[in-house]
């Protein structure tokens, strides 16, 4: 949403011009009219998931944190190597199959492991 539209709807729904100026009823006023808009918020769209998710499943942010973490450490995006660290040291196909207490361990393990040091292309 451009700044011009998003001040707009603050002036039209609340009249302030400003978020910094908005009340707490104010806040409820703009978030009903994203609502009506169609927007969803990350914490509603998270919710939601939650409840669409098997109860033993990893929640996406343990997902999502699994992977950072990998790419991290490889330093880049690595999903097929990542799949296969995961089946050989946790018995798992991919992280979508992780459970909750599975998701733990492996943020764990991704934890501990030290930053791969930066190759030098150049001096070689």
């Amino acid at each position: 949403m451009a700044d011009a539209d998003y001040r707009a709807l603050l002036q039209r729904v609340t009249g302030v011009q400003s978020a910094t100026k908005l009340t707490p009823a104010g806040f409820a006023l703009v978030m009903d009219e994203f609502a009506r808009l169609g927007f969803v918020s990350t914490a509603r769209h998270e919710a939601e998931l939650h409840q669409t998710r098997a109860a033993w499943t990893a929640s996406p942010a343990q997902r999502s944190k699994i992977v950072a973490l990998w790419d991290d450490w490889k330093g880049y995006h690595d999903p097929d190597g990542l799949r296969r660290w995961l089946e050989h040291h946790h018995g798992v196909s991919a992280v979508k199959f992780c459970s909750a207490e599975k998701a733990r361990k492996v943020i764990g393990s991704l934890m501990s492991f030290k930053k791969k040091p930066q190759t030098d292309l150049n001096a070689l």
